[in-house]
């Protein structure tokens, strides 16, 4: 399990020139140098380095891509590529980074990406309130077309306000076509059915920047990370006092050694807890900060890689109080498609609600219990697959906030009073 210290971020560079000093397009015309090969051998680069989505999922992108040829193979194309640069999580310093001050690397990702699926038209989707990064793609962009880079590919920015579902795949991909975003049911998969019923390739822009790694340095890419996960991963780490700092570690890096990286000190006197994987990710004590940051160990903990956001909570935050807040803000971010997703969230908001305010009874952790199965078990996409992480990692975790609760206490000291009566929908989600 590796325990190596962060990188630095590599250096900026928003003009073509400066980019071209940092080894800029070359792995892109290396590719394209090799005609028809060059697809076929960027696939296998990207294979061989056992490159798993950097969005959160961790899927392998070569199977995606290979999803992608193959449909274009039996039902035709040209496939569509979008690249997710939207961070759902506004905490989140990922995309806004990388589109602020390595643009270009970003566009040698996405060139790099069409070329190996075939593409000739392809989407940056972004945060349109990211106006900074905006301007410096944008800005890119024309430096690229100008210096005819592009070739036959099109680039075109999409930026929109959708809140935190904006960055989930299928609500992107309806939101790019001018319809309502709303998450759609699978199968069909966006890489055989996506924009223009065509084939579609979705690439989070991390998973694109390491793309363009792998092809220039694969033996590099190699050398970070475990067998299961190679290379790095983008992390944004905050205080208690809410300060973030961008870090790119390898996998497999524990959580203690990436709060150590960021210059951060836990202990029982100023940390509660930590939570891993953004507003759906999970809280973990400090007795689980040796868990390694990885797709795998960290869901076998309860959390998620998510986002990629990890967060210190201070010593007086109640896990009752902090369960029901991201739950209440997740209730208020779902699309509201699913009933299980769009009710269910909400009754576990209310339920917390209640103990919190001491208004609570035992058969309320029966409830919850029922419910952090029956939201995921009936959600269409990884929006209400993820939202019961707060609640089932401070229900495993912290279980005497909940008893305290119960018997009228709060563990901390911390909790107002939300709510001054119960009450119950019966027959009613």
């Amino acid at each position: 399990m590796p325990d190596g210290t962060s990188r630095a971020l590599i250096p900026t560079a928003t003009t073509l020139a400066d980019y071209q000093k940092q080894r800029g397009f070359q792995a892109y015309q290396r590719a394209s140098g090799q005609g028809a090969q060059g697809a076929a051998s960027i696939l296998e680069a990207v294979r061989q380095a056992k490159l798993r989505g950097r969005g959160g999922a961790g899927m392998p992108t070569a199977t995606k891509w290979q999803v992608v040829r193959d449909a274009v193979a039996t039902r035709g194309g040209p496939p569509y590529l979008v690249c997710n640069a939207y961070d759902a999580d506004l905490k989140s310093l990922v995309a806004a980074t990388l589109l602020a001050n390595q643009p270009f690397l970003v566009l040698e990702g996405i060139m790099l990406a069409a070329q190996a699926i075939g593409a000739r038209e392809a989407y940056l989707y972004m945060h349109s309130t990211n106006r900074t990064g905006y301007a410096a793609v944008t800005a890119a962009l024309n430096e690229a077309r100008n210096g005819r880079l592009l070739g036959d590919l099109t680039i075109t920015v999409v930026g929109v306000d959708l809140g935190f579902m904006g960055g989930e795949e299928t609500t992107m991909l309806e939101a790019i076509k001018g319809r309502r975003p709303m998450a759609q049911q699978r199968p069909p998969y966006p890489a055989q059915v996506g924009l223009g019923e065509l084939p579609t390739a979705i690439a989070n822009l991390e998973t694109l920047v390491q793309v363009v790694n792998i092809v220039r340095d694969p033996a590099a890419f190699a050398k970070n990370g475990t067998p299961a996960s190679p290379g790095t991963k983008y992390v944004s780490v905050y205080d208690v006092a809410g300060n973030g700092t961008l870090l790119e570690v390898p996998f497999g890096t524990t959580v203690a050694a990436i709060l150590k990286n960021a210059g951060i000190t836990v202990g029982t006197d100023t940390t509660r807890g930590v939570v891993v994987g953004g507003p759906e990710g999970g809280v973990l004590p400090l007795t689980q900060l040796t868990t390694a940051f990885d797709y795998e160990p960290l869901a076998q903990s309860g959390t998620i890689v998510g986002s990629g956001t990890i967060e210190v909570l201070g010593p007086q935050t109640c896990m009752v109080d902090w369960a029901r807040e991201r739950t209440k803000y997740l209730t208020e971010q779902s699309c509201g498609k699913c009933i299980p997703c769009r009710t269910g969230t909400k009754r576990i908001a209310g339920t917390l609600a209640g103990i919190m305010s001491d208004v609570g009874v035992s058969s309320d952790l029966d409830l919850l219990n029922e419910f952090a199965d029956y939201v995921p078990d009936g959600s269409l996409c990884g929006f209400g697959w993820h939202a019961t992480h707060p609640l089932r990692t401070a229900l495993r975790y912290y279980p005497d906030d909940f008893k305290l609760h119960l018997q009228g206490k709060c563990p901390t000291g911390a909790c107002v009073p939300v709510r001054s009566h119960r009450f119950v929908t019966k027959g009613v989600l």
